[in-house]
């Protein structure tokens, strides 16, 4: 039985290569994640289409998630190519695109001098370098800095502003390009970095409505300090986060990061959307064949913490064995559901104020505690746009869910969906007989026959069936029926 936690790794060219990404498949892997920060439109697509054939081949599902690259700043080429900051050493700050060296450092941002004021820290180098701004001294057009915490600097290191609130754009035109990019391949999911409020996310929505895939989903990276404070807004437009540790880690107090990583998974349970942690899950193993034990941890506490997916970064792409590690995060999973009480989480999601759609989700929920107090073996839904399965989720059910859908694009968005086994049900099989739609028995006996068929519920299994009637209508789940498989 598969993993309910569900794995996303990134690709890159440890896992360029058939025989690698089909042994990741086969050890667990649900998502791959699409860099286009190292991708063009033309390879974006051509790769997409690249491990699509490789899951088909495996027969296995796999969703695709193209992770933009967002507005990063960064400083310009140095010289010498790397140099030391040392603590206690000035330095200065300016716009522009001169080289850098270290006596100035230069970066493309042209409003530098107002949105930056004195007493506020700029982090560099993944915060391995932190400076203070000690006066803003617009007569020589810079901001003169002291040097806090010490560290190597090198050409186009990022650079982040701790306390300044910057006039930037969500979306860079390389993002603008890249959704329109994702829109026409075949991606499941598109990112978008470094989010900020909502606004963010609805900039991508417009771009998504010019193109013949509107309805894309977007993932929300919440690493920015005013994404987490504008946490709720985001997600009532997202169709679900991320938490991107790495930038975080250097916007907050490591110490925060924990917590926060804890209410932004909450916060995303309660609004029903999908939740991916991610960033140094498994770092060890880009080098090693095993992971250290803080990082099983780490993996393991975020799981029982709710959430939907386990992202891996440069262990995968860049990392010395890519199926490894997607089998180690595989069996951390499998430990960690096995001790994942679905009954106290059932009972801590009843408080969660649900919405206009009261009737559907009270419906999942009711069915979830049916699954609990019958010990039923599976719950089965017969869903066309994957609502139905997504609430069901929700709960978090002890028992397998398998959604059935006609739509292939469906079947793939649901392998980001915690404990949701996509399968897909045949057009003809899901809709007409004798000239007018099934009846909803008949969809039941055909659904059952299939699962049978396929192994995935052996003869006396005792399961709940969902569907919507009339059939192919978003929302309205309004038909629960409990059968044995025979």
């Amino acid at each position: 039985m598969m993993n309910r936690t569900k794995i996303v790794a990134t690709f890159g060219p440890a896992c360029d290569n058939e025989a690698v990404f089909t042994a990741m498949l086969r050890a667990g892997l649900d998502v791959v994640r699409l860099n286009v920060s190292h991708l063009d439109p033309k390879a974006l697509a051509a790769t997409a289409a690249r491990v699509r054939k490789w899951a088909a081949r495996a027969k296995l599902p796999l969703a695709v998630l193209a992770d933009m690259p967002g507005p990063k700043i960064r400083c310009t080429v140095c010289e010498p190519a790397s140099f030391e900051a040392h603590p206690g050493q000035s330095i200065a700050v300016a716009s522009g695109s001169a080289v850098s060296t270290p006596e100035c450092l230069h970066i493309a941002y042209r409003h530098l001098l107002d949105d930056v004021k004195e007493g506020h820290e700029l982090a560099i180098n993944d915060g391995l370098v932190l400076l203070r701004v000690e006066r803003v001294d617009r007569e020589a057009g810079c901001l003169r800095c002291s040097v806090v915490r010490g560290g190597p600097i090198a050409s186009r290191k990022g650079v982040s502003f701790l306390h300044s609130t910057l006039r930037i754009s969500g979306l860079t035109p390389r993002d603008r390009q890249g959704i329109l990019a994702a829109a026409e391949s075949e991606v499941d999911f598109v990112a978008l970095s470094f989010v900020r409020s909502v606004n963010d996310v609805l900039a991508a929505r417009r771009i998504l409505a010019k193109t013949a895939r509107p309805g894309l989903p977007l993932i929300a990276k919440i690493e920015q300090r005013e994404a987490v404070a504008n946490i709720e807004e985001i997600l009532a437009e997202a169709d679900g986060v991320m938490v991107a540790r790495g930038d975080m880690g250097i916007e907050q107090p490591l110490e925060q990061v924990p917590l926060l990583q804890k209410d932004i998974i909450r916060a995303a349970n309660r609004a029903g959307k999908v939740v991916i942690t991610a960033t140094q899950m498994l770092e060890s193993m880009i080098e090693n064949t095993r992971p250290t034990r803080a990082e099983v941890s780490d993996v393991a506490n975020a799981m029982l913490d709710g959430t939907d997916a386990v992202m891996l970064s440069a262990e995968t792409a860049m990392g010395c064995d890519p199926a490894e590690v997607v089998e180690i995060m595989t069996r951390i999973a499998a430990a960690a559901e096995g001790r994942f009480d679905s009954r106290q989480w059932l009972h801590r999601m009843e408080t969660v104020a649900t919405g206009p759609d009261d009737l559907d989700d009270a419906l999942a929920r009711a069915t979830c505690q049916l699954a609990l107090d019958a010990a039923l073996d599976a719950i089965v839904c017969l869903t066309y746009h994957g609502t139905t399965a997504r609430r069901i989720s929700r709960y978090r059910p002890a028992c397998p869910v398998f959604a059935l859908s006609p739509s292939v694009e469906q079947c793939r968005r649901l392998c980001l969906t915690w404990g949701v086994e996509p399968v897909e049900f045949p057009q003809g099989a899901a809709t007409r007989a004798r000239g007018k739609d099934r009846p909803v028995s008949e969809l039941l006996k055909a659904a059952l026959k299939q699962l049978r068929a396929q192994g995935r519920l052996p003869s006396g299994a005792r399961v709940a069936f969902l569907a919507g009637v009339p059939l192919q209508v978003p929302g309205g789940t309004n038909y629960l029926r409990v059968v044995e498989v025979f």
